[in-house]
Parts: C-alpha cells; structure tokens; sequence
C-alpha cells in the first residue's frame, strides 16, 4: 500500500489551529516515490478550493499527526517525529526553514494569516525539504519495536488532541500579551510529546500551560460551573512502589515514609525526591524496605541499560537508547525511566476518562503530569465526580480533590466524594 506524506500549512502560524481567526491554508500531499502537489483551500495565488477525499482512507505520514487530525480524522497516520523519538529519543531537529518565509515572516510579523501571501513554491520548497526527512525516518522504522512505536503513536496522540479540542475558558483579561491567543474566550493547549524525559510540555503562543502563575490561575474560569481538580497524592512514589510491588498502607505515602525516617512530613518528602533522584544512602537501603527494592530496580535497570544499550519502558515499551544518553546517569536514567513511566500510565487513564466524559457535558481541560483539571458542568451531578475519582484512583492510587469557581480559589471535596 502507498504512503502519502502530508504536511497542513495553516494561515496563521502563530495561532493555535482550532483558533476562530486560522484556518487550513494549504495541505503538501505527496506520494512516495512521485512528485509533490499542493492543494490550496485558502491562499490569494489559488482561489479554488481542492479537496482531500481521497486521502481519506491511505495511511499518511506527517511531522504533526495532532494538527493533522484538526483538519480531518484520519484513519491511519503516522506522527514520524514520534517515530524519530521512538529511534534517536529526540524530535527531529534539522532546520527545515526556507529563507524567502523566514523573511517575509520577519518583515510582515503582524501581518495576520501571513501563509496565505506566501507564494505557493516557496510552501512548496519548504515542505520538499520537510518530506525527504520523513521519508528517510520512515525507512528506519525497523529499527525500533515498530508495533510499540504503533501504540504509542495511536494512543499517545489521541489522549492528548482530546484535551487540546476542549480549549481552556479563561477571563477576556487573561493577558494582554496572548490576547490575540484567546478565541471565543478560549486558550488552546498543545501537548508537546517528544521531551528527553518523556514527560510532555505544554506551550503554546508564549504561554506555559504546565506552570501557570497564581494570577494567570485566578483567570482560568469554568465554561461550565466549576473547576475540579484533582491531584494525586505522592504519585512518584506509588509508581514506583508499583513497579516494586512495594504495598502502602491506607493513607498518604508521604506520611508513611517520614514515619520510617522519624521525621515529619514535610521533611520526609523532601528526604524522600532527595534518595530517589540523588541517591540512597547504603543505611537508608539497609533499614527502610521502600527503599531497599528501589535501590534493587535501579541496579536491575542500569545493569540492562549497559549490556544491552537499552531498557524500554513499562507501558508502551518505548525504547531508552544508551548510545542517545553518552552522559546518563543510574539516577538520572531512573527519573527518566520513571517520567516516562508516569506519562505512559496517564495516557491510558485519559483514554478511560474521555471515554466517561463523552458521555457528560464535562470536559479534560487540562493535564498537569499529577493533576488533571475538569470543567465541571452541575448537572452530571456528584456520581460524575465519584466516577472520575474511581478512574483515577485506580491500582491503589490516591487523589485529593477541589473545586472553585477559578483555577486559584478552590476549596477542598475530597471528604465529601470518600462518603
């Protein structure tokens, strides 16, 4: 079966896709092994509107699966920075900018929907040059665990251009700098996945959505009735404690442990990140059994990572190469190792989460690596509150609950949803 490389070229790039004010300016289509062409759908050199119906049902491979499935749900497509990432642990870096762009970016950077007046050959040039990287990332494919690489790629994606479609509701004064962001009082997030660690960022039109501010939080406000957030308690250290079979009693995790330091719980956590990332201490190994089969894993991991040049990880089994990390440490691998572990576990409880909220008017607005925001609408009532409590606090995890009408007044409900 053919291959269809395809790259969107939307009007604005520095708006979000899903924004009021963008749209699909162009789509670079070329069949590997042909020449390439360009369909037009909104651009001054080419009026006409093509169409793309029959790209429908061919497997399609492109840099940005997420923006692709904006445009159309394609069936089969291949995200190749993915796979470049599943290859090398890094995105593809080369720079594919296109002289004639960068310039007419740079002398008309106010100039809204700039792609439309750039003209057609230049796109095109741009995106040949896009199209042989792809290509040659594609012939390597085999040189990864292509049906992991296939998971990922189909579940990773999804999870997260679900959240993305939702948008984050926030107040017209939300920042005077990103105004021209916020479309129908929305900010759209974009989930980058390609990150050393495997824990994805979020970015978008100069706003870090994974480390907003207090007062960037007071502005973020419910589309529907309230915000509900909820946090996992000592999420790390239950990941870990799985990956050990490491059993918690009832209770926080934090507490358990400060108690086998005989600290209190504030130094316990610190004590805690400091022996997990930093190293354990041989008394520490020798007299607290949490940390004696970490201590085991971390030996079992580095001793794999250097005979074999690689571990994988849990989930997805997404290969950590050791001839892609010349400097790693058996800390550091194990922060990755654990980052990554965490990312993975999470991409399967969004799926289960969407899959619930489909049904409700409640929207996944927002993912923060142990916290996940929800856009709480009244009427799917307090049995939706529990229900996404039970998905998330599924193999023995724990969750704290708030709710507000802001993101940075919010009171706690965790009691209230234990009754």
């Amino acid at each position: 079966m053919s291959e269809y490389i395809v790259i969107p070229i939307f009007a604005d790039n520095f708006l979000h896709p899903l924004h009021k004010n963008n749209s699909l300016s162009l789509l670079y289509v070329k069949e590997i092994g042909e020449e390439s062409q360009i369909l037009t759908f909104n651009h001054l050199d080419q009026l006409q509107t093509d169409n793309f119906d029959f790209l429908k049902d061919k497997t399609i491979l492109t840099t940005n699966k997420k923006f692709l499935l904006y445009i159309y749900p394609f069936k089969k497509v291949y995200d190749i920075n993915l796979l470049h990432y599943y290859i090398h642990n890094k995105p593809i870096d080369e720079n594919f900018s296109n002289n004639a762009i960068e310039f007419l970016y740079g002398k008309y950077h106010d100039l809204n929907n700039i792609n439309t007046v750039v003209p057609l050959l230049k796109h095109q040039q741009y995106c040949d040059n896009i199209s042989e990287k792809i290509r040659d990332v594609w012939k390597n494919k085999d040189k990864t665990n292509f049906k992991s690489y296939e998971k990922y790629n189909e579940e990773s994606i999804l999870s997260f251009y679900s959240i993305e479609k939702s948008g984050i509701n926030v107040s017209k004064s939300f920042d005077k700098k990103t105004k021209k962001q916020i479309s129908n009082n929305k900010l759209y997030s974009n989930y980058e996945l390609y990150t050393a660690t495997g824990r994805p960022s979020n970015n978008f039109g100069g706003i870090n959505f994974a480390a907003l501010d207090k007062n960037k939080k007071s502005l973020v406000i419910p589309e529907n009735d309230y915000l509900v957030e909820y946090d996992y308690d000592a999420f790390h250290v239950r990941l870990i404690a799985d990956l050990i079979d490491y059993k918690f009693p009832e209770g926080s995790a934090h507490d358990h442990l400060s108690k086998l330091y005989c600290v209190d719980r504030e130094e316990g956590k610190k004590m805690t990140f400091q022996y997990l990332y930093g190293g354990i201490p041989w008394d520490v190994i020798q007299l607290n059994p949490f940390f004696d089969k970490v201590n085991t894993l971390l030996d079992i991991l580095w001793k794999e990572f250097n005979e074999t040049g690689k571990i994988d990880t849990p989930v997805y089994k997404r290969p950590i190469f050791k001839q892609n990390h010349k400097k790693i440490t058996k800390t550091k691998l194990f922060n990755y190792y654990i980052q990554a572990t965490e990312t993975e576990q999470n991409i399967k409880t969004i799926i289960e989460l969407q899959r619930y909220l489909y049904k409700t008017k409640s929207n996944l607005i927002l993912y923060m690596y142990d916290a996940f925001l929800i856009d709480f609408a009244e009427e799917d009532g307090v049995k939706t509150l529990k229900e996404i409590k039970r998905i998330l606090e599924k193999n023995n995890f724990m969750t704290k609950t708030k709710m507000g009408y802001n993101y940075s007044l919010m009171k706690g409900i965790t009691n209230k949803l234990s009754n």
